[in-house]
């Protein structure tokens, strides 16, 4: 059985693997560093890639056509997408210093070029009181996307996310979906630092996840926390057999549920 694991993203100018394929069954990650004036090109290979501006500006050249992704900072401006197919080949052109993640999923289905600008992102805020969040729907099941689904995630200081906590690793038809999930944090100010814990009959991780760590879920629950002072960000993205998010949420804290839906 794969272990959820933590790694700290490299930041070197050009891409930065940060999760290769084969640590989880379909995901993997990566950062692409440019400064103005780099070109990159990108090719998808077996991956669908859903590139998301995480600061910078950036033109990039796929299918025949030309796309912008322009971001001062997560903590500032909404996200966007380009969700590439597998096969694929893309050529990247800064105008500034720019960061990417490239959050990619083995497909054998080949899609097409799907944009989603920042007009095209949903947000909703999600629980209350001190697990009260911001989570932005990015690439979400309406979005012909063919593995991944996608968003963004903001913590308040003190508070905490994907919570009650859930799962997705167990098919179970009308309940929990079975798939596999990344998180990608960052952190304000640098210096903060959250926590991510994975739990699952009777097994257990718990991370401490600083500016641009990377955390694998194969399984359990998730559950999320920032600490005082520090506002927290993560990009999640997630892949299965299918694209329908049924979070199964843990037995033992279903009451906070039932009272945030009062």
């Amino acid at each position: 059985m794969r272990q959820p694991c933590k790694i700290s993203a490299k930041r070197n100018r050009g891409l930065n693997k940060i999760i290769l394929g084969g640590v989880m069954e379909r995901l993997s990650l990566d950062l692409l560093v440019l400064e103005p004036s780099d070109s990159f090109e990108l090719e998808t290979g077996p991956n669908e890639a859903a590139i998301v501006p995480l600061a910078g500006s950036v033109e990039i050249e796929a299918g025949g056509r030309r796309y912008c992704l322009e971001r001062k900072d997560v903590f500032t401006e909404k996200g966007s997408a380009l969700c590439l197919p597998r096969d694929s080949r893309a050529v990247f052109t800064a105008a500034a210093h720019t960061e990417l993640a490239v959050c990619k999923a083995r497909t054998e289905e080949k899609g097409e070029v799907i944009f989603v600008p920042k007009e095209g992102v949903k947000e909703k805020t999600v629980g209350r009181g001190d697990w009260e969040r911001k989570v932005v729907d990015i690439i979400d099941r309406h979005v012909d996307a063919r593995r991944i689904v996608l968003g963004e995630t903001f913590n308040r200081p003190a508070g905490w996310s994907s919570f009650p906590p859930h799962k997705h690793d167990t098919f179970m038809p009308g309940i929990e979906a079975k798939m596999e999930e990344i998180y990608f944090f960052r952190i304000d100010p640098v210096h903060g630092f959250g926590t991510q814990t994975i739990y699952k009959d009777g097994s257990d991780r718990t991370f401490t996840v600083k500016d641009y760590d990377a955390v694998t879920i194969p399984w359990g629950y998730h559950p999320v926390s920032a600490a005082p002072g520090t506002s927290l960000y993560y990009l999640w993205f997630l892949a299965g057999d299918e694209r329908e998010l049924r979070p199964n949420t843990d037995p033992d804290f279903k009451f906070l549920e039932e009272q945030a839906n009062c």
